[in-house]
């Protein structure tokens, strides 16, 4: 029998686990020999060409794995297959386990639905193909006219490693992830991940040899994908220890861990570890989706807060780790107001991303099943984006959509942090109106870098010394880009400039580029051929002009 296993991945450089943890399933649990080969693409990808790659290997069974990202364009690719094809197709993956009768209604061109975990119920899938259906846990197909659906077992084994030779012959140095637990701690009403199985945690000694494969196999970044990575104190930081014991040596120094955790149940042995990772080593994400208790309360989420603001300041006190944070908005409870204060509350901490996320109501999530306790309006098209809730309006969800893009190309490129300290801590304007009033205006117009600084420069200057703010840009835009344009209405002509630019190209390095600061009577130098820093910006110095006028 010929199986193709397939995945069309949200972007090229992500390379998802799931076909490889059913071919690894094949593998270990099959009682039978199949041809089984994995075909990945992209949802970016022409759909058809993609189809007809799949067709041409002449298939029996085709797999997909399916979620919010990927469900339309596989939809579309499974459906010409079958055109062409006289193959069995099979789904599974989130986003059809929690609503496989639905899909087969919906989708005559779907033959069966799988749920529960791949690695056990797909191999038992392929041995029971032609006779035993009614055996294959978690399967979901038509027979008779009738839709028949086989309840699900749970599984408490550990699940063998996805990491073939094939695996790595695919990975091509893009972004790696690595499993070490399943299941979740948590049982946040928005999420799956709490509700798809008790969490376990599987053999360590295996765990540390994926992670010393993986980081030898060209990828510059390792994403762990367990929910809560620090769900158990000890497991954490040995997997830590090892990866800094073994760090420069049998792991590359080029290689990145992301790691997923819960930043107030962080303990100190685990802070005093990540304070001593060699820098760039270790990126961190933390979900607190709300500042606000009653509101993570609401959705099933107890987080001690202050506990979590002072975690965050160690975390970014130690400076040698990316951290990004998220919030979510539309959340049950949550008004305006309230998502204002937990903003403010998040940018305060600095870290180095603030993501802005938008509550999806997920099927199979307690927040789409029970629609009395979440009451809301989402789009009924993947993502299912909240677009309402009692507590946030239509509009002010809009406004919030055009705050993100503010945040995003103000503050988590890394483009703008001298101007936005200066807008918030001199001129004191609150974090969240800085971004909301200035995305209002703008409404994610798509423009150059220094165009959208011109913009910038436009909108606030009404609002503070507009030279001081002119210098904050003038600062940030050498900072951020070795070839970005400085916008006409930040330049000023001055003789000064050129002697001062002279000095420094011939005296500290060919690669400078300098700003006068009239404000302080300084100059702004950034050596361009430098690395980048944590925030992805070129490291500026300040020089007293006073002290170096004599020179040139």
């Amino acid at each position: 029998m010929k199986v193709i296993i397939s995945c069309l991945n949200s972007k090229f450089v992500h390379a998802s686990l799931s076909p490889w943890c059913l071919l690894s399933g094949i593998r270990e649990f099959s009682k039978k020999t199949y041809d089984v080969s994995v075909l990945e693409s992209t949802i970016n990808a022409d759909m058809e060409s993609f189809a007809r790659k799949i067709i041409d290997e002449k298939p029996d069974v085709v797999a997909f794995s399916c979620y919010i990202w990927n469900i339309t364009e596989t939809l579309e690719v499974a459906g010409c297959i079958k055109q062409n094809c006289d193959c069995k197709i099979v789904l599974g993956g989130p986003e059809v386990a929690y609503r496989p009768k639905d899909v087969l209604l919906k989708y005559n061109f779907i033959d069966f639905v799988l749920s529960g975990e791949g690695e056990w119920t797909f191999p038992d899938f392929l041995d029971n193909i032609d006779n035993q259906l009614s055996s294959v846990s978690g399967l979901t197909y038509r027979q008779e006219g009738e839709i028949v659906t086989i309840p699900e077992k749970e599984y408490t084994d550990t699940p063998p490693s996805p990491f073939s030779d094939e695996f790595f012959e695919n990975l091509n140095g893009r972004i790696s992830y690595l499993e070490t637990t399943r299941g979740c701690p948590y049982r946040c009403a928005f999420c799956l991940s709490g509700r798809c199985s008790p969490l376990r945690f599987f053999d360590l000694q295996r765990v540390k040899e994926d992670i010393i494969r993986l980081a030898s196999s060209g990828t510059q970044t390792v994403k762990f994908v367990d929910r809560t990575f620090n769900a158990n104190e000890k497991r954490a930081n040995e997997i830590l220890l090892f990866i800094k014991q073994n760090y420069g040596k049998t792991i590359p120094k080029n290689v990145c861990f992301h790691f997923e955790i819960a930043a107030d149940i962080l303990k100190e042995s685990t802070l005093e570890i990540l304070s001593s990772m060699p820098k760039g080593v270790v990126q961190l994400e933390i979900g607190m989706q709300s500042f606000n208790e009653l509101v993570l309360k609401n959705i099933n989420r107890k987080t001690n807060t202050k506990k979590l603001i002072t975690n965050i300041k160690k975390l970014m006190s130690f400076n040698n780790m990316h951290i990004h944070i998220d919030l979510i908005a539309g959340l049950t409870g949550e008004d305006f107001e309230s998502f204002r204060n937990s903003f403010n509350i998040g940018y305060s901490l600095k870290a180095h991303m603030l993501q802005m996320g938008f509550l999806k109501l997920l099927y199979g999530a307690d927040m789409r099943e029970n629609s009395e306790k979440y009451p809301c309006t989402f789009n009924e098209e993947p993502p299912y984006e909240v677009t309402s809730t009692p507590w946030l309006s239509f509009d002010e969800i809009k406004m919030l959509k055009n705050c993100e893009d503010a945040l995003d190309r103000l503050y988590n490129s890394g483009r703008f942090l001298y101007t936005l300290e200066y807008l918030t801590d001199v001129v004191g304007i609150a974090p969240f109106d800085v971004f909301n009033d200035f995305g209002n205006a703008v409404k994610g117009d798509k423009m150059r870098l220094c165009d959208y600084a011109e913009e910038v420069y436009n909108f606030f200057s009404t609002k503070c010394d507009k030279d001081i703010l002119r210098e904050n840009i003038l600062c940030d835009l050498l900072s951020c880009s070795a070839s970005v344009q400085i916008p006409e209405v930040l330049k000023i002509k001055d003789p000064l400039y050129k002697k001062a630019k002279k000095y420094f190209t011939q005296n500290v390095n060919k690669n400078i580029k300098i700003a006068i600061l009239y404000s302080k009577n300084q100059i702004f130098a950034v050596d361009q051929s430098t690395s980048k820093n944590l925030h992805n910006r070129y490291e500026g110095k300040f020089y007293d002009i006073n002290e170096l006028q004599d020179l040139f």
